[in-house]
């Protein structure tokens, strides 16, 4: 009994007042300013940390909010691996007020080693519930060049039948702190849409060269709503069908109407064949609602490099 009373005091006293938690979320530019971003980054998942040039360095920023009734106070933050650090500035402890946010709250420096995927397990560790938080940090390193997305989270969300708009991003190599230059012409491609959805690029291809090593690329992705009712729709035919059978009674049942009923049941017939015959192409259809992965590749003689991006249909 005394169990089960003390089990539901503290059901009570969580659903009222709650216990404190460190919620994590990424530190994004989006219109003109740097803003938290409002979806929360779930515990073990995996977070883009960009493409940087071998020998350069960018800074991963995180908010750290705290929606409970109590101060929590962010003792320890780690890195694993050589391409990812804490920032040596970082101030330990950090204090998060209840409802308050720290923007940025945390700061974690990327500087691959060496071209490729690069992965890092940073952790935050603080005094409330859920401690450590665990997030693996995944970039990449590049000699060439290297392809970035402007957009949070790397999603854009969209109603079926309407266009998402991404703004990519493509740098060159520099020298220093490479030993020259990158030179090439760079295309760009995606790959693994969903059905009824189709991609543009803007440019369709940049040239990268000594003093032009970055360029903005935006990225359109069309999607298609469901279609109206048609005549091909099984609905339809049936009607095509009992519209002709009843021209056919109407013309065997009442002689002067003979000669129409048979006329508008071939009428019928012939367009009803018509509209069910083609070429035998599937159409594409609608694209369904669902969130959905898609790759987009840039692409310069036989270096190719991609980013995955993601796709909300509404």
């Amino acid at each position: 009994m005394r169990i089960r009373l003390a089990c539901f005091i503290l059901l009570l006293f969580s659903s009222c007042f709650g216990f404190a938690q460190l919620e994590v979320t990424r530190f994004v530019f989006q219109g003109f300013a740097f803003v938290c971003s409002p979806t929360d980054i779930a515990p073990n998942s995996t977070i883009d940390a960009g493409s940087v040039q071998v020998g350069g360095a960018v800074g991963v920023e995180f908010c750290l909010t705290n929606s409970g009734p109590s101060a929590i106070t962010v003792t320890a933050m780690t890195a694993t691996g050589a391409d990812f650090t804490v920032n040596p500035d970082q101030t330990l402890p950090l204090v998060v007020q209840p409802h308050a946010v720290s923007s940025p709250g945390a700061v974690f420096v990327f500087a691959p080693i060496a071209p490729g995927t690069r992965t890092s397990q940073i952790s935050f560790v603080d005094d409330a519930s859920g401690s450590p938080q665990t997030f693996t940090l995944s970039g990449t390193g590049f000699t060439d060049f290297g392809l970035n997305s402007s957009v949070p989270d790397n999603t854009q969300s969209v109603l079926a039948g309407h266009t998402a708009s991404y703004l990519m991003g493509i740098s060159g190599a520099t020298s220093p702190p490479g030993p020259a230059a990158f030179n090439g012409l760079v295309s760009f491609s995606c790959s693994n849409l969903p059905q009824g959805a189709s991609c543009a690029f803007s440019p369709a291809s940049v040239q990268l060269q000594s003093g032009n090593e970055s360029m903005a690329v935006g990225l359109d992705v069309s999607t298609t709503a469901p279609p109206l009712a048609s005549l091909h729709d099984p609905g339809f035919k049936l009607w095509y069908s009992l519209a002709a059978v009843f021209a056919l009674v109407l013309g065997a049942s009442h002689r002067r109407f003979k000669k129409i009923g048979l006329s508008v049941f071939f009428m019928i017939l012939v367009f009803a064949i018509s509209c069910g015959g083609g070429s035998g192409k599937v159409p594409s259809g609608p694209t369904p609602a669902g969130a959905f992965l898609f790759t987009v590749k840039a692409t310069s003689n036989t270096a190719t490099h991609s980013k995955t991006m993601v796709l909300v249909v509404k």
